[in-house]
């Protein structure tokens, strides 16, 4: 029974749930913070009633309409938690990370990014704040900037903070940036600034040109 005193039925609220689950996960898109399946499905329960069987069909649905409608997707990150990122349905080819709010944000980790990729490994963590540093995207000491890094964008999986050896952490690529960022696009911004063909980097070339024909194939399917 829902708070109305209606019991949910199929066809009577399952539209109903479907909306409010689409507006529900855009809600919670904004923080880029991973959406927990026990959430969605909890708010489906508190408003609607929906019981748990029908919960995953529900998000099914939901997620066919952030396709067509929003040109968003579900994708799950975790499947031992349950745990899903949204992200474009399409790869943004002209404005990197366009859904990201902040533009000073934005720039520091497409700095960050980039330089995990034409590294071509997991950048230490000294190296990146270097780097950042020599770029003039944060001072020696910015402790904010560090944070944003290791603690704000870890989270939002743009990011991996991994431990290694001998207390040494790193940085690679997170899931949401495999996800929304084409490599391609970074390397020919890459070879626009240094004038040169993108193969110039033959190794990031081939790899950025796989993914792109993956991405592909799995359009047409």
């Amino acid at each position: 029974m829902n708070r109305s005193g209606n019991s949910f039925t199929e066809n009577q609220s399952s539209n109903l749930a479907v909306n409010e689950c689409v507006r529900y996960i855009l809600c919670q898109e904004g923080s880029k913070i991973p959406i927990k399946h026990c959430d969605i499905r909890k708010h489906l329960e508190d408003n609607f009633g929906a019981p748990r069987n029908l919960i995953k069909n529900i998000i099914t649905n939901a997620n066919n309409i952030l396709k067509n409608v929003y040109g968003y997707k579900l994708v799950q990150v975790d499947a031992k938690q349950s745990q899903y990122i949204v992200v474009l349905n399409k790869p943004c080819t002209k404005s990197m990370l366009s859904t990201y709010n902040n533009p000073q944000h934005r720039k520091l980790l497409i700095a960050a990014l980039t330089h995990i990729y034409m590294t071509g490994a997991p950048v230490k963590e000294d190296d990146m704040w270097k780097f950042l540093t020599e770029a003039q995207l944060m001072k020696e000491f910015d402790v904010d900037k560090k944070k944003l890094l290791i603690k704000t964008f870890t989270r939002q999986m743009y990011l991996k903070y991994i431990k290694g050896r001998n207390d040494t952490f790193f940085f690679e690529w997170g899931q949401r940036a495999e996800e929304e960022i084409p490599k391609i696009f970074l390397l020919s911004k890459m070879s626009e600034a240094f004038n040169v063909g993108p193969d110039y980097w033959a190794e990031q070339y081939i790899q950025a040109t796989s993914n792109e024909n993956n991405g592909n194939d799995e359009d047409d399917e």
